[in-house]
């Protein structure tokens, strides 16, 4: 048996923070028993963990201030239930005697104070207050340009040539090694330059540098590789040199799509000029329907507010259909936000957040939530309880109710790539094609998003699922090989994809059409080989 790595003594202490007790602490080490970790404590003076994870203290003067659990909650990145259920354990159960000036405050989002009204807050949204923790300040004004340094730079499109710009600049090292991030997840198959030559020359300049954030194109889609494996954190302000950098909002970070030729003078500087974008508000809440999943209430949105100016504007995403949402459909939700032109989309931090990130980093991390009376430029509300499966017809720009293309015939489909390819999208597709075949005239194919998210797939059952069904599936980041130009649709024919809007865009011939949906509805429309409700299979 391989010995336990023991960890050190900052390491046991931030496991303690997550963790509280030596079991749960043993476990997240890979099953070292709890005296063991015991040990360990006393022999590096960390003292045993006694202390609530919220004192009654806490919770006490957090229902005075605001006298209702999902405020509170949300103060504290938890339910509302959970907030409660501390309440309970504190014996707090009276309404708050006094009204304090926070609940008295009839402020609706989107709705600016007068110049008369005194706040209690600094009216900031959550990029404002991004940036003023990167400037130590306390207020940053909107329109206005700011130098910032980022907390992360992805790098993973024209890799080479964003190499050969640094090194022609005649810098010899990098401003801050941990914190760039390098992907070669894109550059194979692209026509940008990519040879072996220069993936060598990428790897050995990855080595010079001591740059540990750097993924092989084997590790999967970049963005997804880098949440899960915790290189974006809460709080953070991210930019990247593609069009799918915004998707790391689903972890309530500030994250930008800038141009490459960008890359290299922050890697030099570790500087960037910004301009603070104005920012929107959406709030979705209701009951999802049987069938419908994040793609669907993404598309929904694309619909409703494609006539809406967005562009340029950030979206803060907020209600009780968000709080429900996993971070893998968060990802989804602020990736195809890039389709109404914004630079940044964000979900609140919260305890889903909390406990995607629980193991995944050791790192400290500060949420930035917004100010309770933050102005917006506009306050979009929606309710969902009568939203059914959509999908979207890329090359007519439509999006329509399933039940008005039903019928339409599909030739290939296509689960996966760096939207939607998480396991929870392979495993409500293999949940509708568990004892059934393809369609004699569909044919399938699957992309998990990660590697990781492969193994996990293989360990559950679910890529044995799919092979019987008739699927093929391809190794993580293998996708990008469609963006060479690669035709797999003939003339005439239709595809089906679960992807991004424009991640596809070398699929098709003049003659042919694709569609965007939920892996779900991919997978009932495997079956029949058209398009096909999704609700009809799910148990």
């Amino acid at each position: 048996m391989a010995k336990k790595k023991i960890p050190t003594k900052s390491e046991l202490i931030q496991l303690q923070r997550l963790y509280k007790t030596d079991e749960k602490i043993g476990e997240r080490l890979g099953g070292v028993p709890a005296y063991l970790v015991a040990y360990w404590r006393r022999k590096k003076n960390v003292a045993k963990h006694s202390q609530p994870k919220f004192s009654e203290k806490e919770i006490l003067n957090l229902w005075e201030r605001y006298g209702d659990d999902d405020k509170c909650g949300m103060e504290l990145g938890i339910s509302k239930a959970a907030f409660y259920n501390w309440r309970r354990k504190y014996n707090i159960k009276e309404k708050p005697a006094f009204l304090k000036l926070e609940q008295l405050e009839l402020n609706f989002p989107g709705l600016k104070l007068n110049s008369g009204a005194v706040s209690l807050y600094n009216k900031q949204t959550i990029i404002q207050k991004v940036i003023a923790t990167q400037l130590d300040t306390e207020s940053i004004e909107i329109d206005n340009q700011y130098e910032i340094e980022p907390d992360v730079v992805l790098s993973n499109g024209n890799c080479s040539q964003i190499l050969q710009s640094f090194l022609d600049s005649n810098t010899d090292l990098v401003w801050n090694p941990n914190k760039i991030a390098i992907s070669l997840t894109r550059t194979h198959f692209q026509n940008n330059g990519s040879t072996p030559e220069s993936d060598k020359q990428i790897r050995e300049f990855v080595k010079r540098q001591g740059i540990k954030g750097f993924f092989e194109s084997s590790d999967g889609c970049s963005h997804q590789v880098m949440l899960e494996s915790g290189k974006i954190l809460p709080g953070q302000f991210v930019v990247g040199s593609d069009s799918h950098t915004l998707s790391h909002g689903a972890i309530s970070s500030y994250a930008q799509t800038i141009p490459e030729k960008l890359i290299p003078q922050i890697w030099s500087t570790g500087k960037i000029s910004i301009k603070v974008p104005k920012t929107v508000r959406i709030e979705i809440n209701g009951r999802r329907s049987r069938g419908v999943y994040g793609k669907d209430i993404a598309l929904h949105l694309l619909k409703e507010l494609h006539n809406e100016n967005l562009s340029g504007k950030t979206i803060e995403f907020y209600g009780n259909v968000i709080s429900q949402m996993s971070i893998a459909e968060r990802f989804t939700l602020c990736n195809l936000s890039q389709k109404l032109g914004v630079v940044s989309a964000i979900c609140p931090f919260d305890s889903v957040t909390r406990r995607y990130l629980t193991g995944r980093t050791l790192e400290h991390y500060n949420p930035i939530i917004a100010d309770k009376n933050a102005e917006y430029e506009n306050l979009y509300q929606f309710q969902i309880e009568s939203l059914k499966p959509l999908a979207a017809n890329c090359k007519e720009d439509k999006i329509n109710n399933l039940s008005e293309l039903e019928n339409i015939r599909v030739d290939m489909i296509v689960i996966g790539t760096s939207n939607n390819g998480r396991f929870e999208d392979l495993r409500s597709a293999a949940e509708i094609l568990k004892g059934r075949r393809l369609s004699p005239d569909c044919r399938l194919i699957v992309y998990p998003g990660s590697r990781s998210v492969y193994l996990e797939a293989l360990k559950k059952g679910l890529i044995r699922v799919l092979v019987e069904a008739g699927a093929t599936i391809l190794f993580p980041g293998s996708h990008n090989a469609l963006d060479c130009g690669c035709k797999l649709l003939a003339k005439g024919e239709r595809a089906l994809v679960t992807s991004n809007y424009n991640l596809f865009g070398s699929l098709s011939t003049d003659d042919s059409e694709i569609y965007l949906c939920s892996p779900a509805t991919a997978a009932a429309s495997a079956v029949n080989g058209k398009l096909t409700d999704p609700t009809r299979y799910l148990k």
